[in-house]
C-alpha cells in the first residue's frame, strides 16, 4: 500500500500481505529500493526502511523517478532495451533457481545466490502502478478518435504475450485427465505433473496442497466433462484473443500518418504488453523460485527468518530492523523534516 506523510511516500507491503514471511516482505520492499537502479539505470536505491516489507522513499525523489519512467515509455529504444534487461534478469533468476534445485546438498550460498537474483527481478513489480495507463488510454482515444476503442485495445494489450500460468495450470490437468481415462497415468506422472505446476496454485512460502502429487492427482480425478471442457476453453480463448488483438495493433500503426506518431504509438503498445508480460513472468518465476528456497532451506536447516537479500544487509541506507519512531524523546524529528 503507498501512503504519503509529509515529504514521505511510505510503500507498506506488511498491509498488502499480513501473512507474509520477513523475507518475502523484504522481496517486495526491496524489489521497490531497487527500482531506480534496476528499470532506470541508475545508480541510487529508493529510501530507507525502517523493517522489512516498510520502505519510506522521499517524495521529490519518488514522484520525479516516475515521472521519469513514464517519459521513457513512449520511447521505443528504451522499451525495447527494457525487454531484454527484464529477459536477462529472467535467464539468471532461471539458471539460479535451477542450480538449486539439482545439487544433492543444496548450499546456503546457493540459497542466497537465488534470493539475489529474484531480488533484481521484483524490481519490475513497480510497473504495477508506474505504468502511465491513463496516458496510454488517452493516445489510444485520440488514435481511434473513439473512447470505447482506445479502452478496448489498451486492455487487450494488458494481457500476455505467453500463455498465462492459470491456462498452462488448466492445459496440463485437462491432460492429465484424459491420460488417467485412456489408462496411462503413472504415478511418475503425477510426480511430473505436481512439480510443473504445483507452486502455481498459491503464492510465496505457503504450503500448497498440489506440491503433493496424491492431492493433485485427486483434483484432477475429481473434474467432470464439463469442468475439462471450461478449462480447455480458455487457451481456445487466448488465441482468439491474439489474433484480434493484431488485427487492432496492425489498425493502430496504419492510423499513426507519421513517423513520430508511429514511434510513440509502437513505445506505448510496446510497454503495456511488456507490463502484463512482466506480471506473468515475475509471477511464475516468484512462486517456482519461492518454493526451491524453502525446500533448501529445510534440508540444510537454514531459519528463513535470518535470510535476506544481500543489497539490503549491505546498504546502510536500507537497512532497518526494529520500527523507526517518527519523533525522538526531545520531541524533534527522526525523519529530516519538521
Amino acid at each position: 500500500m503507498e501512503s504519503r506523510w509529509r515529504n514521505l511516500v511510505i510503500l507498506d507491503y506488511e498491509v498488502d500481505f499480513p501473512s507474509a514471511s520477513r523475507l518475502e516482505l523484504s522481496l517486495y520492499s526491496t524489489g521497490a529500493a531497487l527500482f531506480p537502479r534496476i528499470v532506470l539505470g541508475k545508480e541510487s536505491l529508493w529510501g530507507t526502511h525502517r523493517r522489512p516489507g516498510i520502505l519510506d522513499v522521499p517524495a521529490a525523489t519518488y514522484d520525479r523517478d516516475l515521472d521519469e519512467f513514464a517519459d521513457s515509455c513512449v520511447d521505443p529504444r528504451y522499451v525495447s532495451q527494457l525487454a531484454v534487461r527484464l529477459q536477462e534478469c529472467c535467464s539468471q533468476l532461471d539458471h539460479a533457481t535451477g542450480r538449486l534445485c539439482s545439487a544433492r546438498q543444496p548450499t546456503t550460498a546457493q540459497l542466497r545466490e537465488v534470493v539475489d537474483n529474484l531480488v533484481e527481478l521484483m524490481a519490475y513489480h513497480v510497473f504495477n502502478w508506474a505504468v502511465p495507463l491513463d496516458d496510454a488510454e488517452r493516445w489510444l482515444t485520440d488514435l481511434t478518435a473513439s473512447a470505447a476503442a482506445g479502452r478496448t485495445i489498451m486492455m487487450r494489450l494488458l494481457v500476455p504475450s505467453t500463455s498465462a500460468h492459470l491456462e498452462d495450470f488448466a492445459h496440463l490437468a485437462t491432460e492429465a485427465a484424459h491420460e488417467m481415462t485412456t489408462g496411462t497415468w503413472t504415478a511418475e506422472r503425477a510426480a511430473e505433473l505436481s512439480d510443473a505446476i504445483g507452486h502455481l496454485q498459491a503464492p510465496g512460502l505457503t504450503r500448497r496442497h498440489f506440491d503433493e502429487p496424491a492431492k493433485l492427482e485427486s483434483y484432477v480425478r475429481s473434474l467432470n466433462t464439463t469442468d475439462a471442457a471450461y478449462l480447455r476453453s480458455m487457451k481456445d480463448a487466448r488465441i482468439r484473443g491474439e489474433r484480434s488483438l493484431a488485427r487492432e495493433t496492425s489498425l493502430l500503426y496504419l492510423l499513426a500518418g507519421d513517423t513520430a506518431t508511429l514511434a510513440r504509438t509502437y513505445a506505448i503498445t510496446a510497454m503495456c504488453r511488456l507490463a502484463a508480460e512482466e506480471e506473468e513472468q515475475r509471477r511464475r518465476r516468484q512462486s517456482r523460485s519461492l518454493r526451491a528456497i524453502g525446500r533448501a532451506a529445510k534440508r540444510i536447516g537454514l531459519n528463513l527468518d535470518l535470510v535476506l537479500p544481500s543489497v539490503y544487509a549491505a546498504d546502510p541506507h536500507l537497512t532497518g530492523d526494529a520500527p523507526k519512531p517518527l519523533f525522538a524523546d526531545d520531541g524533534s524529528s527522526t525523519w529530516g523534516f519538521c
